[in-house]
C-alpha cells in the first residue's frame, strides 16, 4: 500500500495563511483592548502599575500582530508563486497600461 501525504502542500499553505490571519486578528483586538484600557488608567486612575501592563500587554500584542500579519502574507505569496494559473503582472506594468491593456508611451 503506498503512502500519501496528508495534505497537499497547497491545502496546507492555506490552512496555514488561515490559521495565522485568525491568530493575528485575534492579537489585534487584545492590543486594541489594552491600548483603550491603557488610556481609560491614564486619564482616571494614574495607577502606574496598570499603566505599564496595559501598555505592555498593548506593545506585545502588537508586535505579535505585525509578525502574524508579515507571516500570513509570506503563505500567500508562496501560494500564490507555486499554484496561481495566471500570475498577474508586478504593480509597475499595471500602472503603465492604458484601457486596452498596450503599454503607454511617454
Amino acid at each position: 500500500m503506498e503512502k500519501r501525504k496528508v495534505l497537499d502542500e497547497g491545502r496546507q499553505l492555506k490552512r496555514l495563511n488561515a490559521e495565522t490571519r485568525k491568530l493575528s486578528h485575534v492579537h489585534k483586538w487584545f492590543a486594541i483592548v489594552a491600548a483603550l484600557d491603557c488610556v481609560l488608567v491614564f486619564f482616571y486612575d494614574r495607577d502606574m502599575r496598570n499603566i505599564v501592563f496595559s501598555g505592555g500587554v498593548c506593545l506585545v500584542c502588537t508586535y505579535l500582530w505585525f509578525k502574524g500579519r508579515m507571516r500570513s502574507r509570506a503563505y500567500r505569496r508562496e501560494y500564490r508563486e507555486k499554484y496561481a494559473k495566471d500570475p498577474a503582472p508586478p504593480p509597475a506594468a499595471q500602472e503603465s497600461a492604458g484601457k486596452d491593456g498596450k503599454p503607454v508611451s511617454q
